[in-house]
């Protein structure tokens, strides 16, 4: 009887979300920088203080990454997490490379800081409620049963909304349409066609239909 080895992609796949958090962060690190000599005053604090919270944020979720490594190759992500993440990195990137549309500190970004704040602490609620069971790849994990308490009392995905809420708020203080075009027709659809994906996953495990029910998956009353 013979293993067959595992081939290169599947070898690289647990270290994909490690990589990608990596490249961004030091991508995101020298745009800000550039972008935020520009400028002066409340909007260069506050537009630091915002990207301070951002790359802790992604150190924070790396170690999700780091762990993921270790539970190998999975075949029901469907490369979704690579989407996702290339979503975000565009996203992000135009926000930070292409020039912000307000020229002083005004009541959008005041705005876009709530939302990000609050985007945040959603999800990271989220993920905190879910434990064991969250993955940064759509697997199945042994014992997986159903978590209906904290942010999982009135949706489905909790945690892709705070990440939709967040970037949001993240977008509307580094203002500029591109960005905001690309939330709508890039990252959004993709957060969107990774529900779909992992939802066909959840629904195989034992009292999700039941859960599912009268509950959205992002937004309450809209989807």
């Amino acid at each position: 009887m013979t293993t067959e080895n595992p081939s290169f992609g599947q070898r690289l796949q647990p270290h994909v979300p490690t990589i990608l958090f990596g490249v961004s962060a030091v991508l995101w690190v020298a745009l800000s920088y550039f972008k935020l000599i520009a400028w002066s005053g409340l909007q260069q604090i506050a537009g630091a203080a915002i990207m301070v919270v951002y790359i802790l944020w992604l150190l924070l979720e790396s170690k999700v990454s780091t762990a993921e490594a270790g539970k190998g190759h999975t075949q029901k992500d469907k490369g979704t997490l690579e989407y996702y993440a290339l979503g975000r990195i565009a996203t992000v990137t135009a926000a930070l490379a292409l020039p912000t549309m307000w020229t002083e500190f005004n009541e959008f970004a005041i705005a876009g800081i709530a939302l990000f704040v609050a985007g945040i602490v959603w999800r990271l609620v989220a993920i905190r409620t879910l434990g064991k069971f969250y993955s940064h790849r759509v697997r199945q994990v042994s014992g997986h049963t159903i978590v209906n308490t904290g942010p999982y009392r009135f949706m489905r995905h909790p945690a892709y909304t705070g990440m939709l809420i967040s970037h949001l708020g993240f977008i509307l203080f580094f203002y500029n349409h591109i960005a905001l075009a690309l939330l709508i027709v890039f990252f959004i659809p993709t957060v969107v066609a990774r529900i779909l994906v992992e939802e066909k996953m959840l629904f195989e495990i034992e009292g999700y239909k039941e859960f599912a029910q009268g509950r959205a998956r992002l937004l309450p009353f809209v989807w």
